[in-house]
């Protein structure tokens, strides 16, 4: 099965010079904690900005929201994966990168949309039934198990 027939294509984007509060109304509206970052104009992805990066962002600089830009908040190295990649290869890219959405982007880097955990539990369920290419319940509990891991705190990971 190919990512393309899974992932999620209807995506709310925002450019690096919004502010983080713009973000926010994304993920508000869309009911979701994850916004790719795209260039204007030339729709290239450039990364991703989560609620988390956001929440860390305003508390640890005691500024408002919509002071700061996405631009200076946001992951550039992102782990993606492309529409026609096997959906295995995108299992193992969030396992890899303990995360749980990927953005989608084709071989001219602009983004196609986003594959989550939630997109393939879907999948496991509508293949579940049949003995075709489709994934299953317990490959998606390896990804969310691998997504799940707790990593060590930056201070002792530092200090190792």
């Amino acid at each position: 099965m190919k990512v393309e027939h899974l992932m999620t294509r209807d995506v709310e984007t925002c450019a690096p010079e919004a502010n983080l509060a713009q973000a926010v109304m994304i993920m508000w509206r869309r009911d979701c904690g994850f916004v790719p970052v795209v260039e204007s104009p030339s729709g290239r992805f450039a990364g991703v900005i989560t609620d988390r990066d956001i929440c860390i962002a305003v508390a640890t600089r005691h500024t408002p929201a919509a002071s700061i830009p996405v631009g200076e908040t946001m992951s550039r190295h992102v782990f993606t994966c492309a529409p026609s990649d096997d959906v295995r290869v995108a299992m193992h890219r969030m396992s890899e990168g303990q995360v749980r959405r990927l953005p989608v982007v084709d071989k001219q880097g602009k983004l196609s949309g986003v594959v989550s955990l939630n997109d393939l539990a879907l999948a496991a369920e509508r293949t579940s039934r049949r003995e075709d290419e489709g994934i299953g319940y317990a490959d998606v509990m390896g990804v969310l198990k691998a997504v799940s891991a707790h990593r060590l705190p930056m201070k002792a990971a530092a200090g190792a």
